[in-house]
């Protein structure tokens, strides 16, 4: 018997908090692209037309790499940092940077993939992880 796969279609547009900090921001889809309002746009209706700052290029392929990645991981720190920082090889974030030309990445995007049912951000030790949900998978042929 097989367990049923969230579905990852789920419109995402919406407000949301940053894992860690709680910072509200809010993401708005556009052409196959999510649009991050962060800082100063936030709650500021009139910016949600322009370009987001982060924008994250092709949300159904980051959402199913997401997957595949925490698939063969396990578990991920998130380890967040600015663009002008390199991320730490092994971190969520270092693997974000390949859909995105901005930093902080891993601060805006696991909770998208919490809403979408598929992952799970925790606390271990003093770093945050991101882990698949119990049961998520990509088909083979995806």
């Amino acid at each position: 018997m097989s367990k049923a796969m969230p579905d990852l279609t789920q419109p995402l547009t919406g407000d949301y908090k940053t894992c860690g900090k709680n910072a509200p921001f809010h993401v708005e889809e556009r052409d196959g692209d999510l649009h991050f309002y962060v800082g100063s746009s936030f709650g500021k209706t009139q910016y949600y037309d322009g370009e987001g700052n982060p924008v994250i290029w092709g949300r159904n392929q980051v959402v199913a790499d997401s997957i595949k990645m925490l698939q063969i991981f396990g578990e991920m720190k998130l380890a967040p940092c600015r663009l002008e920082s390199l991320p730490h090889g092994d971190s969520f974030e270092a693997f974000l940077r390949s859909y995105s030309n901005h930093g902080n990445l891993a601060s805006y995007f696991p909770p998208l993939l919490e809403k979408l049912g598929v992952a799970d951000v925790s606390k271990k030790g003093r770093a945050l992880v991101i882990t698949l949900k119990p049961g998520v998978e990509l088909d083979k042929a995806e």
